[in-house]
C-alpha cells in the first residue's frame, strides 16, 4: 500500500497536479474544509506542507471577480452530486496573476453530498494561451472586417464557415445564414459575357488543391438576384501538419472599373463627335469582310464618301454648327443603313460605309439612294439653310481584292474621282482609276515638294509650350509650311501625306533641322559672347523638332543632327525631337536606339500624340523619353469629359513617377487650360497659351 501511495504522489508530481479534497457540511461547501497536500497547499499560496484550510478562508484567495459564481457552481453541482469542472482565477500573496483548475467528483451517501474528491493543478499557461489565441483571432477578424475586399472562407467541403463585412454586403448574405451553406449558393458567379454559369473559385481550389487566379469576367449573382462585376481568386488553408482544412475566396467589387473599360472601349472604336464607328474600327470591319471574301466567296461593297459644300457652313457660321450638321447628318443617314451595315467616321466632313453581303450592282444603288438622301437634306442654321452634296467613291470587295489598306485607296481614289467629275455623284472604282488619280494629284506634289526643297519655299514657324508651374523652361515646336505660287502658306496637311508615300519625309525632315539649327546659330551670334567663347545670354530656348517615321531608318540623320550642331555652334540641348507614339511602336528597336543616340548627343526627346496606341504603357519603361505630348484628343474638351480627364490624369500620374515630364496639346480655350493646370500637367501648347508665328532670324 504504501508502495502504491509512492506511486500516485509521484504520479501526480510528474503532471504537476495536486488532490482536491473538501468535506461539505449538512449539504453547505461553504461549511465544509479542504485537506491540501504540500503540493496544494503550494498552488494555492499556502506553505508547502499538508494542513487544512476552512472553504471560506480559500475563498479569499480566490479573485473577487470569480469566488461568488464559484461557491455558486459548487454547490449546484454538490447539490445535484455531479461532476464539478472549474477554472478561476486566484489572488497569491506575491501578486503574480494565476489560474487554477478543479475537476472532482461529488461523494454522497444515501443521497446526501459529503465531500468533493479530484484533482488540482496550476491552469495559468493554458489560460494565457488561450487568451492570445483568442486575440489573434480576434485580430484576424477585425482585419479581415476592415479590409476592403470581401473574404468568404469555407470547411473542407465547401461549406460556408465564415464571411467578413463586405462579403455581408455584395453578396447579400449574412454570416449567421451563410454559416454551413454550400459555397455555390452563397458566392454566385456567372460569365459577364454569356450569363452562364462559372465554376466556384473555392470548389476548383479544393479539388486541384492549388490558388486559383483572378477570373476577369465574373459578376457576382447577389441572393435578391443583382449582378454585380467583381473581380475574384482563391486559395486553400492549410494546416501545420499539412491537412487542407478548406479554401479562402476573395473578391471586390469591380463594376466602376469595368464599366469605365466599356466606355474606354467604346471610345477607342467611335468618334467622339457623331457616335459612329472611328477609322480605325471601320478599318478593322472592312478587314473582316476582306476575310470572309477570300475564305468564303461573299462580296462586299465599300463607300468613301467626302461631304460637298460642307467647308461653307463651317466658314459662314462656325466650328460649331458644323459639328450639329455632322451630327444630325449621321443620324439620319444611320437611318438608311441596314443592321449588317458599318457607317463610320473617318475624319473630318469624310464618311465610310460597309455593305456586308452586297453584290456591286446592289452597292450602286444602295449607294446611289445615300447620295439622293443628303443631296435633298437641308441644314438649317441661325434662319440660314443650306444644301449639301455628297461625292461617293465605291469599291467592291471580293476575293480578287489584295488588301484593306489597298481597299481604302481605291476607294479614296474612286471619291476623288466622283469629285473630279463634277461632285454629287457615285464612282465606282476601276483599276484605270489608279494611274489617273496620280497622275492628276501626288505626283503634282512630288514635283512640288522637289522644287520647294530645291528653292528653300518651305517656311518655319513655332508655337509656344508653356510651363504651367511657373518655370523658365518653355520651349516652342517647330512647324513647316510651302510658300504657294500665290504668296499664300501652304499647311502640312495638304503635302505631308504626298511626302510620306513618295519618300520625302526623311529629306524634308533633313532641310528643317538644317534651317532650325541656322537660326539657332543666327540668335547665337546675335547675342554675342565672351572672351572665352562663352555666350551672355537668358536661358536658350528649346525647340522641338518633328521627325518621321523614314527618318528613324535614315541611317545619316544622327550624323547629319550632329553635323548642324557643330556647324552652327548649337548647344544639342537646344533641341528635342518629337516623333509620334504610332511610329515607336512600328519601328521599336530602331526608335530605341535612335532615341540612345539622340540622348548621348545631349538632344531632348519627346513623345508625340501619347495614349493614341493601346499599349502606351507597356513599352513606355524601354524609351528614356524627356517628354509625353498627350495625344489632343484627349485634351480638346478634357473640361467636360471624365473619360478623357481619367485618362489624362493616369497618363500624367505615370509619367512622373517615371521622371518624365508632360506637354498637353491642342489647350484651346481656358476652361481647358484651368483643367489641365489642376491635373499637375506640366506644360500646355495651344491657342489658349501661344499663337503660331514666324520664326525670323535675329538682326
Amino acid at each position: 500500500m504504501q508502495d502504491l501511495h509512492l506511486r500516485v504522489h509521484l504520479a501526480l508530481s510528474a503532471a504537476r497536479v495536486a488532490v482536491w479534497d473538501a468535506s461539505v457540511v449538512g449539504d453547505s461547501v461553504l461549511d465544509g474544509t479542504i485537506a491540501w497536500s504540500a503540493e496544494g497547499a503550494a498552488l494555492v499560496g499556502l506553505s508547502s506542507l499538508a494542513q487544512q484550510q476552512a472553504f471560506p478562508e480559500f475563498l479569499d484567495a480566490v479573485h473577487p471577480d470569480d469566488a461568488g459564481w464559484l461557491l455558486e457552481q459548487m454547490q449546484r453541482r454538490v447539490d445535484e452530486c455531479a461532476e464539478c469542472r472549474f477554472s478561476f482565477r486566484l489572488r497569491r500573496p506575491d501578486g503574480e496573476p494565476a489560474w487554477l483548475a478543479i475537476r472532482a467528483a461529488t461523494l454522497c451517501e444515501d443521497g446526501a453530498p459529503v465531500r468533493t474528491l479530484g484533482l488540482v493543478w496550476d491552469d495559468s499557461e493554458r489560460q494565457r494561451q488561450d487568451a492570445a489565441l483568442a486575440e489573434q483571432r480576434e485580430l484576424a477578424e477585425a482585419t479581415l472586417a476592415s479590409i476592403g475586399d470581401a473574404v468568404v472562407a469555407t470547411d473542407d467541403q465547401g461549406r460556408v464557415r465564415f464571411m467578413n463585412h463586405v462579403a455581408e454586403q455584395l453578396t447579400g448574405w449574412s454570416g449567421e445564414q451563410a454559416r454551413g451553406i454550400d459555397v455555390t449558393q452563397v458566392v454566385r458567379l456567372a460569365d459577364e459575357a454569356t450569363g452562364e454559369t462559372i465554376d466556384s473559385p473555392a470548389l476548383r481550389s479544393l479539388r486541384l488543391r492549388q490558388a486559383i487566379g483572378i477570373t476577369s469576367r465574373a459578376q457576382l449573382v447577389t441572393r435578391e438576384g443583382h449582378r454585380v462585376a467583381v473581380e475574384d481568386s482563391a486559395a486553400p488553408i492549410w494546416s501545420r501538419d499539412g491537412r487542407m482544412l478548406g479554401a479562402v475566396t476573395v473578391f471586390h467589387d469591380v463594376s466602376h472599373e469595368r464599366r469605365l473599360s466599356h466606355q474606354l472601349n467604346w471610345q477607342a472604336s467611335h468618334d467622339a463627335l457623331t457616335g459612329l464607328a472611328n477609322r480605325r474600327a471601320f478599318e478593322n470591319a472592312v478587314s473582316e469582310a476582306l476575310r470572309g471574301a477570300k475564305d468564303e466567296g461573299h462580296r462586299h461593297a465599300l463607300l468613301y464618301m467626302d461631304l460637298d459644300r460642307f467647308k461653307i457652313v463651317n466658314d459662314s457660321c462656325g466650328h460649331g454648327a458644323g459639328d450639329v450638321l455632322l451630327q444630325t447628318l449621321s443620324r439620319m443617314l444611320l437611318g438608311h443603313m441596314r443592321e449588317s451595315d458599318v457607317l463610320a467616321r473617318l475624319g473630318g466632313d469624310e464618311m465610310g460605309v460597309l455593305l456586308s453581303f452586297c453584290p456591286l450592282r446592289r452597292a450602286e444603288k444602295l449607294a446611289e439612294a445615300l447620295r439622293r438622301s443628303i443631296r435633298d437634306f437641308r441644314f438649317v442654321w441661325n434662319d440660314r439653310v443650306f444644301e449639301l452634296g455628297v461625292s461617293i467613291g465605291l469599291v467592291e470587295i471580293s476575293e480578287d481584292s489584295k488588301s484593306t489598306t489597298e481597299l481604302l485607296v481605291a476607294a479614296d481614289q474612286a471619291c476623288y474621282q466622283a469629285k473630279e467629275q463634277g461632285r454629287d455623284r457615285v464612282h465606282v472604282y476601276r483599276e484605270s482609276d489608279v494611274m489617273l488619280a496620280r497622275r492628276q494629284g501626288e505626283l503634282q506634289w512630288v514635283t512640288r515638294l522637289n522644287d520647294a526643297l530645291a528653292h528653300d519655299h518651305f517656311r518655319l514657324f513655332a508655337q509656344p509650350i508653356v510651363p504651367l508651374n511657373g518655370g523658365a523652361d518653355g520651349h516652342q515646336e517647330v512647324l513647316v509650311r510651302i510658300v504657294g505660287a500665290t504668296g499664300g502658306l501652304i499647311l502640312p496637311g495638304a503635302f505631308i501625306p504626298a511626302a510620306e508615300r513618295y519618300d520625302l519625309m526623311a529629306p524634308l525632315d533633313r532641310w528643317v533641322v538644317t534651317h532650325v539649327c541656322r537660326h539657332i546659330g543666327r540668335l547665337r551670334a546675335g547675342q554675342g559672347g565672351g572672351a572665352d567663347g562663352e555666350v551672355h545670354r537668358l536661358p536658350a530656348p528649346v525647340y522641338a523638332v518633328n521627325l518621321s517615321g523614314m527618318s528613324l531608318a535614315d541611317e545619316g540623320m544622327l550624323d547629319h543632327i550632329a553635323a548642324q550642331c557643330e556647324e552652327n555652334g548649337v548647344d544639342p540641348a537646344q533641341l528635342c525631337f518629337e516623333i509620334t507614339e504610332t511610329v515607336v511602336i512600328a519601328n521599336m528597336p530602331r526608335a530605341q536606339s535612335f532615341i540612345g543616340a539622340l540622348r548621348t548627343l545631349g538632344c531632348r526627346f519627346s513623345l508625340d500624340d501619347f495614349g493614341s496606341g493601346l499599349s502606351s504603357f507597356g513599352y513606355l519603361r524601354s524609351l528614356p523619353v524627356d517628354y509625353l505630348k498627350i495625344d489632343g484628343v484627349f485634351i480638346r474638351d478634357i473640361a467636360h469629359n471624365e473619360i478623357n480627364r481619367a485618362m489624362v490624369k493616369a497618363i500624367n500620374e505615370v509619367g512622373h513617377v517615371m521622371g518624365i515630364r508632360t506637354i498637353a496639346e491642342l489647350v484651346e480655350d481656358a476652361s481647358t487650360l484651368d483643367t489641365v493646370r489642376a491635373l499637375g500637367i506640366d506644360y500646355a501648347q495651344g491657342y489658349a497659351v501661344g499663337q503660331v508665328r514666324q520664326l525670323e532670324p535675329a538682326r
